[in-house]
Formats: C-alpha cells, sequence, structure tokens
C-alpha cells in the first residue's frame, strides 16, 4: 500500500488553491489562514504567497490578475501559466473547502510530526535531558495542532457539537454531572457549575477567603472524581491540607494551629485520613509561570488526565517573556496564556486575583461612612483578566450597614450569632449566563462556606 498520499496530496492541495482563485468571496480569506508549509509542493507556496499578497493588498483576484501578479514578481520560472488554468479546471465548488483544507491540514500535521518525533529522538540520542525533551515535544506538539486547525466549522458540525453538549451537560439522576460543581446548592444554582474551556476569575481583598472559596471548588470536584491541579503561591502543602481537615473532619482550623487537637479529633481526622488521601487533587507550589503551569498540566493529562486548575494568584505569577514589561503587560500576558491553556485543554481554569482597597474605604452616606462592594475593575495592576475571563466572580464581606432591609439585617445578626460571617458573591460577569448575587454564611472555624436557603438578596 502507498502511504505518500498520507503525507502529501496534490489534489487537496490544488483543488483549495484554485477554489481561492474562482471563489475569492467565499474561500480566499480562509485560505489566506493556511500556514505557508501546508503546501508541499514549491510550485504551489509560490501560488499561496500570491494570494496571501493579493488578499493583503486587497487586490482583484481571478486567474488573469493571479496571472499577471505572477509574471510581474517574476515568478513564472516557478509557477507557469497554464498551471493555473489547469489548477483551476478541477474546482467543483466552494462548499468543499472545509473537506478538501482537513485533507490537506492533516498531510501537514502528519508531516510535522514525523519530523517532531525524529528530532525527539535524536535528542535523546544526543544525551540531552530527558525531562527537557518531552516538554519539547509537548510543546511542539501543541504549535503543530494550533497551526493545523483551520478553524473551519460548517453548520451540520456546529449542530451535532452542541447537542452533543447539552446532552453532556444534562443532569441525570444517579450519574455525576460533566461540570464542575462548587458544592453549595445557592450557589451552583445560579451559575450552573463550571464548563470545560471557561477562564474563570475570583476576586476580592485580601483577607477575605477567596483561597477557601477556591480550595472548596477543588475539594469538591474532586470528591466527584475530577482530576484537579492546585497551583499554589501563598500556602505550602501543610496550610492547605489543614484547612481541608478543618471542613471535612469538623476539627477547628485554631485547634490544628495551636496544638490543642482533642483525642476526639484525632480520632475524627484518622478516619478522614484516607478517604482525603486518595482524593484526586494535586497540589503545586512553584508553577509561578505560564509554562510551569502548563508542564505540571499537561504531566496529569499523561498520567490519567485533568478536569480542573485553580491558581492561588495571578498576582504571584512572573511573565515568561524576557522582554522588559511593565506590571500590568506582565499580567495581560500571564491572563492570556492561561485562557489559551484552558481553551487548549479544554478544562475550567479558576485564577484567584487581588483587588484594590477602593471599596474598602467607604462613601459617605447620610453622614455615615459605608463601604462600597468590589467591582471586577478594581482587579489589581491588569484590566487584562477582567477582559479575558468567561465568568468573574467578586468575594465581598459586607457589614451590618450595607444591608439593604430588616430581613437582611436579621439574616446578618443570626449568622454572627451563630460565629458565621456573612458573604456575597457578586457575579459580575458570565457570558454564558446570568449575573447576580448569591448570599453564604462562611464558617471560619471550619474553614468552609455553607449555602443560606433562604436567599433574600435580589439579582441585578
Amino acid at each position: 500500500m502507498d502511504d505518500s498520499r498520507l503525507y502529501i496530496n496534490v489534489d487537496a492541495e490544488e483543488s483549495v488553491l484554485g477554489m481561492a482563485v474562482i471563489y475569492p468571496d467565499e474561500c480566499l480569506r480562509k485560505v489566506c489562514e493556511i500556514p505557508q508549509d501546508a503546501m508541499y509542493y514549491d510550485q504551489d507556496k509560490v501560488i499561496l504567497d500570491c494570494l496571501k499578497n493579493m488578499e493583503r493588498e486587497k487586490a482583484t483576484v481571478d486567474m488573469i490578475s493571479v496571472a499577471d501578479w505572477l509574471v510581474k514578481h517574476q515568478k513564472t520560472e516557478q509557477v507557469q501559466v497554464g498551471d493555473i488554468a489547469r489548477m483551476c479546471s478541477n474546482v467543483i465548488g466552494p462548499s468543499f473547502l472545509p473537506s478538501h483544507m482537513k485533507i490537506l491540514m492533516d498531510c501537514y500535521a502528519r508531516r510535522r510530526q514525523r519530523m517532531i518525533a525524529r528530532e525527539y529522538g535524536q535528542k535523546l540520542d544526543a544525551g540531552e535531558d530527558p525531562d527537557e525533551c518531552r516538554e519539547w515535544m509537548l510543546r511542539s506538539l501543541t504549535e503543530v495542532k494550533q497551526q493545523t486547525e483551520t478553524g473551519l466549522i460548517s453548520m451540520m458540525d456546529a449542530v451535532i457539537r452542541t447537542y452533543d453538549q447539552l446532552s453532556e451537560d444534562q443532569l441525570k439522576e444517579g450519574e455525576p454531572t460533566k461540570r464542575i460543581l462548587s458544592g453549595i446548592s445557592t450557589m451552583d444554582n445560579k451559575l450552573g457549575g463550571l464548563r470545560g474551556s471557561e477562564y474563570v476569575a475570583i476576586g476580592a481583598r485580601p483577607s477575605v477567603g477567596k483561597s477557601i472559596f477556591a480550595l472548596t471548588y477543588c475539594l469538591n470536584a474532586a470528591k466527584q472524581g475530577k482530576r484537579v491541579l492546585l497551583v499554589s503561591l501563598e500556602m505550602n502543602e501543610v496550610q492547605i491540607t489543614e484547612r481541608i481537615f478543618a471542613s471535612q473532619t469538623d476539627v477547628t482550623l485554631n485547634e490544628m494551629e495551636s496544638g490543642q487537637i482533642t483525642e476526639q479529633g484525632w480520632e475524627k481526622m484518622a478516619q478522614g485520613l484516607g478517604k482525603i488521601g486518595n482524593l484526586p487533587l494535586w497540589i503545586h507550589l512553584e508553577a509561578d509561570t505560564v509554562p510551569k503551569v502548563r508542564r505540571a498540566a499537561y504531566q496529569l493529562y499523561e498520567d490519567g488526565g485533568i478536569d480542573m486548575i485553580a491558581i492561588d494568584y495571578i498576582q504571584l505569577m512572573d511573565a515568561s517573556n524576557n522582554k522588559r514589561q511593565n506590571r500590568q503587560e506582565e499580567i495581560a500576558e500571564i491572563s492570556r496564556g492561561l485562557r489559551k491553556l484552558a481553551a487548549e485543554l479544554k478544562i475550567p481554569i479558576l485564577v484567584l486575583t487581588q483587588l484594590n482597597r477602593n471599596s474598602a474605604k467607604g462613601q459617605m452616606i447620610k453622614g455615615q461612612k459605608v463601604r462600597q462592594e468590589p467591582t471586577m475593575s478594581e482587579a489589581r495592576e491588569s484590566g487584562a483578566i477582567e477582559q479575558d475571563a468567561n465568568i468573574f466572580m467578586l468575594l465581598h464581606d459586607p457589614e451590618e450597614s450595607e444591608m439593604r432591609n430588616e430581613e437582611e439585617k436579621d439574616t446578618y445578626r443570626n449568622l454572627k450569632q451563630q460565629g458565621y460571617q456573612m458573604m456575597r458573591i457578586i457575579i459580575d460577569k458570565n457570558r454564558q449566563g446570568k449575573r447576580g448575587r448569591v448570599t453564604l454564611a462562611f464558617d471560619g472555624d471550619h474553614m468552609r462556606f455553607l449555602p443560606i436557603v433562604r436567599n433574600t438578596d435580589t439579582p441585578y
């Protein structure tokens, strides 16, 4: 069997180029997005370069104008004018562009991957570090994937994908949901869970509880069997695990930190040890750049898959670009990289971000100083996070003076009497659904958020 057509398909190359010449309104722009190296034959590379230049110059494209461009740019030794006519004579119609482009790009991907495999073997034979070789290969394969995705989606493909997605998202009794849930009923009812490829930001002022909120998502996802990576640049593994023990065993964080765990508390922790230890949750304390996060994510991906990443928090990360940038540009670069990684792995990435203290200063209302709720525009050092995020949630610990009616004041006081802190989750941006507020109770002793079943908050 001749397998050369798996790597080189002259018919597909000529068909795609011919469609761009004969049907420029429908096909030219899409064909010009093809990488130059996707064409195997030199003459096809010259024709594609011609089309890209003409498209850039907004020139009229047809057989005569393309032939004229080749003559004027002295390319007729590489491409005969008669070749253009022959190429165009075999064109069927513009509706075949997506399928023929796929054949072309599949051949290109096979050639590139075969070349990467060959170079990977050469690197190993040369004695290079195996971990660095593997990372180079993964990075190279990712670049191939990005270059060979044509971006063309037929309406039928869109319908089928949407139907399949809706079917996966549909809650079925006795079956786990595909979405990532927080485990807080009122929160999940409002937001509906996190979906694959979503880039989610959680903003709050310092010491409000955003790390615990993110840990709640991670922990509940892991309890659902999802494979979760928690990148923590603020707490170490002992501090994180203490908070997990506090939320899952009823031993308070203060008991653990003060060294005053009771005998009964030790029994509870021992009972929960195996269950907590077997959760598919991994912690990384040194992934302070996007490439390091990517490396850790792909390690899990190779070892069995990955379903979610949480990063605590983005302002503690560094840009991998060596060029001098101000801090806003660095954060923007980091945010873009994480958003691309979410799309690449088709998983939600949850990013914590510090907010400025502007809203904490408050303003004078009727002679009293009242704090303001935070907004996502207060994200420290960058507005890029606000632009990149599919969902932007804000945590706010309101004071009694911020309660809007007597019923809210009663709820606030009742929570305080029970040792809880009222917490508002403000969904300030939601591309897939509604914005709104959810009021929760924060149990600081056990590091967990609890639903308030009777939620009196009004939506936006």
